[in-house]
Order: C-alpha cells, then structure tokens, then sequence
C-alpha cells in the first residue's frame, strides 16, 4: 500500500512538473514569437529606409553632376566674359589715346 502511495505521489509530482513546463515552455514561445514579430517589423522598416535613401543617394548624384556641368558652362562664359571685357578695355584705351593725340 505504501510503494502505491509513493508512485502516485510520485506521479503526480511528475505530472505537476510537466504541467509547469509545459506552461513554462508555452510563455516562452509565446514571448519569442512576440520578439520575432517585432524584430520582423523592424527590419522591414530598416530595408524600406534604405530603399529611400538609395534613391535620395541616386538624386543627389543627378544633382551634383547636373550642377558640376552648370559649373563648368559658368566657368566658360566668365572667360569669355572676361575676354571680352579685356578687349573692349584694350580698345578703350586705344580709343581714349588717340583722341589725347
């Protein structure tokens, strides 16, 4: 009689533990699917942040060399500017100096 109630306290200790880890194991997976699904969101908020900032990158790009071209036609208008203002200068002088004489 005895061995019987040793194995059925036995048992039901056995029972009460698998129940708490089977609870125990049911929490945990709970709470990583939880930090799955976060962690899901995130990165899907990191690739969408990188697309645009790929394509921020790509119209910067198109801005630069847009304005570097600008830059270089600037740069050879003022020489020729410039050319042209030496020489209108050169012929003023010439101009002023022979009326003098």
């Amino acid at each position: 009689k005895q061995m019987h109630e040793t194995m059925s306290k036995n048992l039901a200790d056995a029972a009460a533990t698998e129940e708490a880890s089977i609870k125990s194991h049911e929490e945990l997976m709970s709470a990583k699917h939880k930090e799955v699904e976060a962690l899901s969101a995130a990165i899907e908020s990191k690739q969408r942040t990188i697309g645009e900032l790929g394509v921020q990158i790509v119209t910067m790009k198109e801005d630069l060399d847009d304005t570097q071209n600008a830059l270089a036609s600037d740069q050879k208008y003022f020489a020729e500017l410039q050319k042209g203002c030496d020489t209108k200068t050169a012929e003023w002088e010439e101009s002023s100096k022979t009326r003098a004489d």
